[in-house]
C-alpha cells in the first residue's frame, strides 16, 4: 500500500474537504477503548481531514466518534440487520460481522444501501476493503486502504467511480451530520 498521508492529499486535490467538516467528540483512545477495536490511521486521518461527509450525496462516510458511548460499548447492534438475514439464509449471507472474529464492520454507505467497510483480519493497516450490495452480492476484498479505495473511485478508476458527476460539475464532498 502507497503512503497514507500521500494517497490523502491527493484526494484532498481531487475532491476537497467539506467548507465546515461535523467531527466526532472525543478521542480516538477513548473509542478504541469503548469499542475494543483499533481503526486504521489512514481511516482517521481522513475522518480528521474530512469529518462525516457525504461524496456525490450518494456515499456517506461517518466519524464514528459521534456516537453516542451506550451505542460505543454495545458492539452487538453493529451488523445485526445482515446477521438477521445470515440466520434466515446462511448461503446469501456467508460473511461474520463485527465483533465475530474477522468480521466485516462499515466505514460508509449509499442511498442505494450498499455498505462500505474492512474485514476485520490482522492488522488494522492490512484491513482489506469490501463492498456488500444490498441484494446479498459482495465485491472485494480489496487489497487496498479506504482512502486508496475512495481515491480510485473518485478518479473513476474502480467501482464505477467518476471526478465529474452526471450532471458535468466537479464531485463534491458535503458535511454530513
Amino acid at each position: 500500500m502507497s503512503d497514507d498521508q500521500t494517497v490523502l492529499e491527493h484526494l484532498v486535490a481531487l475532491v476537497p474537504p467539506p467548507a465546515e467538516p461535523v467531527f466526532g467528540i472525543g478521542s480516538w483512545e477513548e473509542l478504541a477503548s469503548d469499542m475494543g477495536l483499533r481503526f486504521p490511521a489512514d481511516y482517521m486521518a481522513f475522518l480528521e481531514r474530512y469529518g462525516s461527509c457525504q461524496f456525490a450525496r450518494w456515499l456517506a462516510i461517518y466519524d464514528p466518534r459521534g456516537l453516542p458511548q451506550e451505542d460505543r460499548r454495545d458492539p452487538a447492534q453493529w451488523g445485526e440487520e445482515y446477521r438477521d438475514l445470515r440466520d434466515d439464509s446462511p448461503e446469501g449471507y456467508p460473511l461474520a460481522m463485527w465483533p465475530e472474529s474477522g468480521g466485516f464492520i462499515e466505514w460508509g454507505t449509499t442511498i442505494d444501501g450498499e455498505a462500505f467497510g474492512w474485514l476485520t483480519v490482522g492488522e488494522p493497516k492490512d484491513w482489506p476493503v469490501l463492498v456488500l450490495y444490498r441484494h446479498d452480492l459482495v465485491l472485494g476484498p480489496i487489497h487496498e486502504s479506504m482512502t486508496e479505495f475512495l481515491l480510485g473511485w473518485a478518479s473513476g478508476l474502480r467501482y464505477n467511480g467518476r471526478a465529474v458527476r452526471n450532471d458535468g460539475l466537479p464531485l463534491r464532498c458535503l458535511a454530513w451530520a
